[in-house]
């Protein structure tokens, strides 16, 4: 298979949208592969040199991966925003040989978030690495719960747990003598960015907020789902999740839906209505519409919180890899992240004392 390992200059998510979209299409991709979502991350996160590794066959784009670099290190765009990653390839061969164009020029660390253990992406990762003679180390990174749908709701229900059925039992009744309450399912065609400014206001309003982890707790983190939103709504891909007492919305859930999967992203509730369990409540809305819609799957996405556990059936974990090259520099971090924090501060100082005498002997 032909490829340039210097595809990658020059490019940017919207000069390759279409035959990357394309690409995403024949592989059955998750959306955090796509360009939209590239996209939307770069402007929201980047920092250092955006690259695309690209692969080619007899013209057609066949693999990608945006990667950024920064101080001689290659890093996948990718953060804790970012529920899945990898190479995206049309097949095995395709990835391997991609993979191998990330040690072009001797990177002193290659970092790639949030990949399958078991996968294609990490069986490419780990062949090129161990073909460039680095050294790897491959780390948990979250472990996040999903539920495959089979049989009917009511078989469903059954199996969950007495005491989650019966608080919700209870929950649903008092909170029906507040007022009308409701639930909303958007896909943001219709009034987009109200209801955007409404559910980042709910999910800001609890504990997410005291805490400054909420959408809207820093401006890039909003203009990020913002952007995610505004791309899924054109492609039919977004939905947003009230449950409303009177209008008033008390819980959110905002979610991408595609190719069978409802991808749970970001919720929250207001502390005013607590005692009333409004997150459980919109949670098994958000199951039953996607039960009664016919989706396949629910992915939970983020670790594994109690919350999410009492709805799942397994969880399915993400790790990090991480190759080092045989550098001084490459060494002395690999034994930084190998080794823990007492010799990590010792090999940063050796790392810092390096490139002082570096700096002088250039000085000189």
């Amino acid at each position: 298979m032909p490829s340039n390992p210097l595809a990658f200059l020059g490019l940017s998510p919207e000069s390759l949208a279409g035959e990357w979209d394309e690409l995403a299409r024949r592989a059955g991709a998750v959306p955090f592969v796509r360009p939209g979502w590239v996209a939307a991350w770069w402007r929201a996160f980047g920092v250092g040199e955006l690259e695309l590794r690209t692969l080619r066959k007899d013209g057609r784009l066949v693999a990608v991966l945006p990667v950024t670099c920064r101080y001689g290190a290659l890093r996948s765009v990718t953060n804790y925003h970012t529920p899945r990653s990898g190479l995206l390839a049309e097949d095995r061969s395709a990835a391997i040989e991609l993979a191998r164009t990330l040690f072009t020029g001797k990177p002193r660390r290659v970092s790639i978030t949030s990949l399958d253990p078991l996968g294609a992406s990490m069986e490419a990762c780990r062949r090129a690495a161990e073909q460039a003679r680095y050294r790897i180390v491959v780390r948990p990174f979250q472990r996040s719960p999903y539920l495959d749908i089979a049989g009917d709701w009511t078989e469903y229900e059954s199996r969950l747990s007495r005491s989650l059925v019966a608080d919700l039992r209870r929950s649903q009744r008092r909170l029906d003598r507040q007022g009308r309450v409701s639930v909303e399912i958007a896909d943001g065609r219709e009034r987009l960015e109200e209801l955007l400014r409404e559910a980042f206001a709910v999910e800001a309003s609890g504990w997410k907020g005291d805490r400054g982890t909420a959408i809207q707790s820093r401006p890039h983190t909003r203009n990020f789902y913002t952007d995610v939103a505004r791309w899924a709504a054109a492609r039919d891909m977004f939905r947003l999740f009230f449950l409303r007492l009177d209008r008033r919305p008390l819980a959110m859930y905002y979610a991408l839906e595609e190719k069978g999967v409802c991808h749970l992203l970001k919720g929250g509730y207001g502390p005013t209505y607590r005692r009333f369990s409004p997150g459980k409540l919109l949670m098994r809305a958000v199951v039953f519409h996607c039960f009664s819609t016919g989706l396949s799957r629910i992915e939970f996405h983020g670790d594994a919180e109690p919350y999410k556990l009492g709805w799942a059936c397994a969880v399915q974990e993400q790790k990090r890899f991480e190759a080092f090259s045989g550098s001084p520099a490459g060494r002395l971090a690999w034994a930084a992240l190998a080794y823990g924090r007492p010799v990590a501060r010792r090999v940063l100082e050796h790392l810092g004392a390096w490139r002082r005498a570096n700096t002088c002997t250039e000085l000189e």
